[in-house]
């Protein structure tokens, strides 16, 4: 991995800990390249940019992530979100939030994935 790889690993292992490194191991191993690309581009440029704070660049992913109904990434988010000071009250008013916009539907299936994440955290 070159530099910004390197730099985007280390931010997103601080971000996300264990967690994140059982999420990343598949990709890393099965398609390095994607690992290298997220690495780089994502947490070693997007996610080190100072324009809005932690707590804000985890809120856009997280309803981004939920209103695209991709929600096997969330639990990586959810514990980001956490590690950067969002309580899970918060999150589930940001789920709350989404509702009128999405739906009830995804946003039930993003509270079951935010269940799962802090059942397997704690």
């Amino acid at each position: 991995m070159e530099n910004t790889s390197y730099s985007g690993l280390k931010h997103f292992t601080n971000l996300s800990g264990d967690y994140g490194a059982k999420a990343l191991a598949p990709i890393k191993e099965h398609f390095p390249e994607l690992a290298e690309y997220i690495m780089g581009n994502a947490y070693g440029d997007l996610f080190q940019r100072t324009t809005i704070g932690s707590d804000w660049k985890e809120i856009a992913v997280i309803s981004s992530l939920i209103t695209m109904g991709q929600f096997e990434q969330l639990g990586v988010h959810y514990v980001m979100a956490l590690r950067v000071g969002i309580t899970v009250e918060q999150i589930k008013g940001i789920l709350l939030h989404l509702v009128p916009c999405i739906g009830a539907p995804r946003v039930i299936s993003a509270f079951n994935v935010l269940l799962a994440t802090l059942e397997e955290i704690q």
